[in-house]
């Protein structure tokens, strides 16, 4: 466990304070509200709760699409343009 020090007006302590007891401690909130913005963490304990094996880590959009291959042909915006206009030729 990490010791962390915050700085919040002197009432929003006394109110949270003050609702932590029902609910536990003080410092389980803060821990669960940081666990609930973080999204790796969120997603290794939603693993846990569905009993799901999450042993590798999160993938970012950026990654994923740094991954995929390459395309060999040309963009499949044009050939649907070239679509359009063989069939329209057609017509």
């Amino acid at each position: 466990m990490k010791k962390l020090t915050l700085s919040v007006r002197e009432d929003l302590a006394e109110r949270a304070k003050a609702r932590s007891r029902g609910l536990g401690s003080l410092s389980r909130l803060v821990e669960d509200f940081l666990e609930s913005i973080d999204g790796e963490g969120l997603a290794d304990v939603l693993c846990g709760e569905l009993g799901l094996d999450c042993a590798e880590p999160l993938t970012t959009p950026g990654e994923i699409a740094a991954r995929r291959p390459r395309a060999l042909g040309p963009p499949t915006a044009a050939l649907v343009a070239e679509m359009r206009r063989e069939r329209a030729g057609r017509l």
